[in-house]
């Protein structure tokens, strides 16, 4: 019974590190999630940056021609003003001369803004062009280095697989399915030691009595809050002074 337990106990490391294995191949590793995230981010910004250039563009296009059409129409009132001999049309057309000049100037001012932002935003789209660039660079690198561990995960899975598969060959199906069912329901842990007199799986005390039975060694215990497989610790791990102990002397 005790090489059962044994294989058990070992059956129950593998099953943990096989979980572990899938654990960290499903969590992205953190440097890869902050590349992403980071790529994103200017992605995003790429994206606002270019559309807001896109509407300064067309506003300023629109400007400049709105600014075109009112300088013919000053060319031509002024073409006009000098044909205009009453001097009540004469100062009209002036007024409108001034009107035109004067909102020719505002246009000018509100376009030489446009064509600042315009520059600025031409700047920050390259800057963001050239950041985007190396930030997917980055997430290309972590992602290598990611598949690259998942290929190494995946090897030390095959590997624990292989083992588990000749393990459960040497224990009872019994067994096997009574250890199956508790580790589907307990989280992956079926069978858990119990060190002065409390249980590992539940960190519960057991009953005294119970200890003192899990102390012989003689058939297969469960814990009675956490319906685990139980073993005595010192047992199957003995502490270092005990294997010096049951040594046998030197001559």
């Amino acid at each position: 019974m005790r090489q059962e337990i044994v294989n058990l106990i070992r059956l129950q490391e593998l099953d943990l590190k096989i979980l572990e294995l899938d654990r960290q191949k499903e969590e992205l590793p953190e440097a890869l999630r902050a590349a992403e995230a980071d790529l994103s981010q200017k992605k995003r910004r790429f994206e606002e940056v270019s559309q807001k250039l896109e509407e300064v563009s067309l506003k300023r296009r629109a400007e400049e021609d709105e600014l075109e059409e009112e300088l013919q129409r000053l060319r031509k009132t002024q073409t006009r003003l000098m044909q205009i001999r009453g001097t009540r049309e004469y100062q009209a057309l002036l007024r409108e001369i001034e009107e035109i000049k004067k909102a020719n100037k505002q246009r000018e001012e509100t376009l030489l803004k446009l064509m600042e932002e315009q520059e600025k935003l031409q700047q920050e789209e390259e800057a963001l062009r050239k950041e985007i660039e190396e930030a997917e660079r980055r997430v290309a690198e972590e992602r290598a280095r990611y598949e690259s561990l998942c290929k190494e995960l995946e090897a030390d899975k095959k590997r624990y697989l292989e083992e588990r598969e000749r393990l459960v060959e040497e224990i009872p199906q019994s067994l096997l399915r009574r250890y199956e069912f508790i580790r589907e329901r307990k989280g992956g842990l079926a069978i858990v030691a119990v060190e002065n007199g409390t249980c590992s799986g539940c960190h519960m005390h057991i009953p005294p009595q119970l200890f003192n039975e899990l102390q012989r060694d003689d058939k297969y215990y469960e814990c009675p809050l956490c319906r685990r497989l139980i073993y005595y610790k010192r047992i199957y791990f003995p502490e270092p002074e005990e294997e010096a102990e049951g040594a046998p002397a030197e001559e």
